[in-house]
């Protein structure tokens, strides 16, 4: 209980103070002690530099453990990355869709760190930041 009694009170004190202005609105959201954005990036993510330079910076505020393993997982993804481009130009779709597979599944270990560490609005920047980095062919974004 005694947990619950700084937030209650703040709780307590935001109410009233909302109560007060009746014309605003006061919406709380509590999400713990997940990390928050670092700082506003207005125009989104421009480039694949740009969006490496933002998954470092998000990845150097993990634990020790957790950046070495989120690093190792990253480097994994990049190493799939020329099979993947060889594959895809050679239209062997076997290999494709084994790299593809594993890369995924990396990316998705990568991603379950992210949803434990991080705000939904970063997890959703870092996802987008990983498709910048990621390849893409075609007309596919």
């Amino acid at each position: 209980m005694t947990y619950y009694l700084p937030v209650l009170v703040f709780l307590g004190i935001a109410l009233s103070n909302a109560q007060g202005a009746e014309d605003e609105i006061l919406l709380l959201t509590i999400e713990g002690d997940l990390i928050g954005p670092i700082e506003s990036i207005e125009d989104g993510i421009d480039n694949a530099q740009q969006a490496t330079r933002l998954i470092s910076a998000y990845h150097t505020l993990l634990t020790a453990a957790e950046q070495i393993e989120v690093t190792s997982l990253h480097e994994e993804i990049l190493e799939f990355i020329p099979g993947f481009e060889v594959a895809y130009t050679a239209a062997d779709s076997a290999e494709f869709s084994h790299l593809m597979s594993e890369m995924d599944l990396r990316l998705a270990a990568i991603q379950d760190i992210h949803a434990q560490k991080y705000t939904q609005d970063v997890v959703a920047l870092l996802n987008e930041a990983y498709q910048l980095i990621l390849p893409t062919f075609g007309d596919e974004q």
